[in-house]
């Protein structure tokens, strides 16, 4: 890429629905968009692109699918007409530096770019949670959300029995996707009691099934499960994994009290998706608007980011002074915000509170990232703040930068009687880079 697609008016970081939409509407306003994109190609976890060849084998929904195709060729004419919209792909957002430069990991180049705009929009998704128990380190486990991108990437379910567990409609849906690829899981545990949840509580359930398309979505999911005769058990949680010569032991306990075991190759678990705004600069750095828009702002959705997208454009074209639509995107954004409220309340295991059990075992990893246990919160209790806990006890401290772990320690630490705020863990000042970078690459920046 040139150096002057550098300077647009606005940059746009990351290529998933809500940023694609962002850039899109943004260049249909006459404005200079630069689209920058961490991965080889755009779509974002939902949209992930089939890495082989043809099409891809993997069951996906064709609402979802057919908006996004058309999203794809708006961007394609925004591209060709005039050239106000560029795309700039394997490039990491790493940060705004002292002189209000936003920098770019180009892997490509392999350097470090600087980008100048008069305005942003940061799109850069959401996060899985998955709640701690002993073993949830091992080889073997990972997040639902992960091995559903290696499952759309590859085209290839993981070798070996696959358990799914968790909460939510996401291993409701890899499941399913699994299932459909011929390789059905042994089991779906599901923590909450949808069916109880909205017996009891028939308001959840009627503004959860006010709008049919996520309906026809979840029944399509439940009887491609039925058809491959998958056992779905709710009120049931994960309480250990242990490593076996070959793959791993997994206990689980349903709402009566009766332990399940399972042995397994891969354990898929998930607890939910939340915002993913871990030192984000907020609504203005260095003097220029920054919008957030999508699962980074609010998770509501793949059908809502897109809305979310449009709006966030218009947020900028306003502050920048750009005649533009002013279409109104309440009505959807609500209509999505409530489902989301429903599926909250459908989903939510009994007692949930932080989800994180106070008989959690002193050995039971928290950070991953750094190996940190349950039993080094012992060693905090004096601690007065986020940063102190960060610099002592060295959570949040690891690659991810408390995305993944910082709501697990302030769980714990709200046991403890330490406070802690993981949005306090970076400051009033975002400190870069954001994500790990090379120093080869640094030592290659380039201003321009």
């Amino acid at each position: 890429m040139s150096a002057p697609d550098l300077q647009p008016d606005v940059l746009v970081v990351g290529g998933g629905p809500a940023g694609v939409a962002a850039a899109v509407a943004l260049a249909a306003m006459g404005l200079r968009v630069l689209l920058a994109e961490q991965r080889d190609c755009l779509g974002g976890a939902i949209h992930r692109a089939y890495a082989g060849l043809g099409r891809s084998p993997v069951k996906r929904n064709a609402h979802h699918e057919r908006r996004w195709q058309a999203l794809l060729a708006q961007l394609q004419q925004a591209q060709q007409e005039g050239g106000r919209l560029s795309l700039q792909l394997q490039s990491v957002f790493l940060g705004v530096e002292g002189a209000g430069r936003y920098l770019l990991d180009d892997r490509i180049a392999a350097r470090v770019r600087a980008v100048r705009p008069r305005a942003v929009v940061l799109a850069v998704g959401g996060v899985e949670r998955v709640l701690p128990v002993p073993g949830w380190e091992l080889p073997g486990v990972s997040t639902v959300g992960g091995m559903q991108v290696q499952l759309k990437e590859t085209g290839e379910a993981p070798q070996g029995p696959i358990l799914v567990a968790g909460s939510g409609p996401l291993p409701l849906a890899y499941a399913a996707q699994l299932a459909a690829a011929g390789h059905p899981p042994l089991a779906l545990l599901e923590r909450g009691t949808p069916f109880g949840t909205a017996l009891a509580q028939p308001g959840a359930a009627f503004n959860g099934l006010r709008r049919w398309q996520p309906v026809a979505e979840a029944l399509g999911y439940a009887r491609q499960l039925w058809r491959a005769r998958v056992p779905y058990h709710t009120g049931c949680r994960v309480t250990a994994i242990e490593a076996l010569a070959q793959g791993l032991r997994v206990t689980a306990l349903n709402q009566c009290g009766q332990t399940l075991v399972y042995e397994v190759a891969h354990l898929a678990l998930h607890d939910g998706l939340e915002v993913n705004q871990t030192g984000l600069p907020q609504q203005t750095a260095a003097g220029l608007p920054v919008v957030w828009a999508g699962d980074c702002r609010e998770v509501l959705g793949a059908e809502a980011a897109v809305q979310d997208g449009r709006r966030a454009a218009q947020q900028v074209a306003a502050a920048l002074g750009q005649a533009g639509t002013k279409a109104s995107l309440d009505a959807p954004l609500q209509a999505a915000r409530r489902l989301q409220a429903a599926l909250r309340t459908l989903y939510q295991a009994p007692a949930d509170g932080t989800g994180i059990s106070p008989e959690l075992a002193p050995e039971t990893v928290v950070c991953r990232c750094e190996g940190l246990r349950a039993s080094g919160f012992a060693a905090l209790q004096g601690a007065g703040s986020a940063h102190e806990i960060r610099v002592v006890g060295r959570f949040a401290m690891g690659a991810c930068q408390g995305r993944f772990c910082a709501r697990n320690a302030q769980a714990l630490a709200a046991q403890a009687g330490v406070a802690f705020e993981p949005q306090d863990l970076h400051g009033s000042v975002p400190r870069w880079p954001l994500r790990p970078v090379s120093v080869a690459a640094l030592a290659a920046y380039a201003d321009n």
